[in-house]
């Protein structure tokens, strides 16, 4: 793993503590699949990748209602909340390359945004559940 992509997971793992400790404060009792955290907790830690210089895009996957926000850095995916999913149910943070994981509907990507503020235009325009919607 490159040194980028060493600090990638350390920043990732921090925002998925600090995921955890929002969704606990929200009232979410049992935080640890983070379902409903994914927009949320990508803005931030897109947010902190480009404070550290760190290229990084919010990609977006929707499969009939269902949707799912996630960072890609470098051709690889981060992920702090694929806790929700069966496959990386024991996962705190995926980081893989998309060749590996690009099969998984959640990880196919039909838009992207640059910012987290054009994440959070995009779910007020369609209309996304309001605790879902990034922070601005």
């Amino acid at each position: 793993m490159t040194e980028v992509l060493l600090r990638v997971h350390e920043i990732a793992l921090e925002v998925r503590a600090w995921t955890e400790r929002a969704a606990i404060k929200a009232g979410e009792w049992d935080s640890t699949d983070l379902c409903g955290w994914c927009a949320i907790a990508s803005a931030e830690l897109q947010r902190r990748l480009l404070r550290e210089n760190i290229k990084a895009e919010l990609h977006l996957a929707m499969r009939g209602m269902s949707c799912h926000v996630y960072v890609v850095v470098d051709d690889h995916v981060v992920d702090v909340t694929a806790t929700q999913f069966r496959e990386f149910r024991n996962s705190t943070v995926v980081l893989e390359h998309h060749r590996e994981v690009e099969y998984l509907w959640y990880y196919q990507t039909s838009q992207v945004f640059a910012s987290g503020k054009d994440l959070r235009k995009h779910q007020i325009r369609e209309q996304w559940p309001r605790e879902q919607i990034a922070y601005g």
